[in-house]
């Protein structure tokens, strides 16, 4: 029977443990990752760590987007500037 495991962190600061020995005698310290078997998960001492989700391919297709409507660069009467008076 194979035994689910699972990657922790072992807790830094307040709640943690000074070192951890695993069964193959390994001695880790707060702030390590290690892997255990998924019945530690809930021990306030550990946290778990997420596996990196892999990101989707975005679709290689490109839509362009729609033309505006055509408008008028210039007007077509032009304007007629006031004189200033001196």
């Amino acid at each position: 029977m194979e035994v689910r495991r699972l990657k922790f962190k072992l807790k830094k600061g307040k709640g943690s443990v000074s070192s951890f020995t695993d069964a193959e005698g390994v001695t880790h310290v707060p702030g390590d990752l290690v892997d255990l078997p998924a019945s530690y998960k809930g021990v306030a001492w550990l946290v778990p760590v997420e596996a990196k989700k892999k990101v989707k391919a975005l679709p290689s297709k490109v839509v362009a987007p729609p033309e505006p409507a055509a408008v008028p660069l210039e007007s077509e009467t032009p304007k007629k500037l006031k004189k200033k008076a001196k």
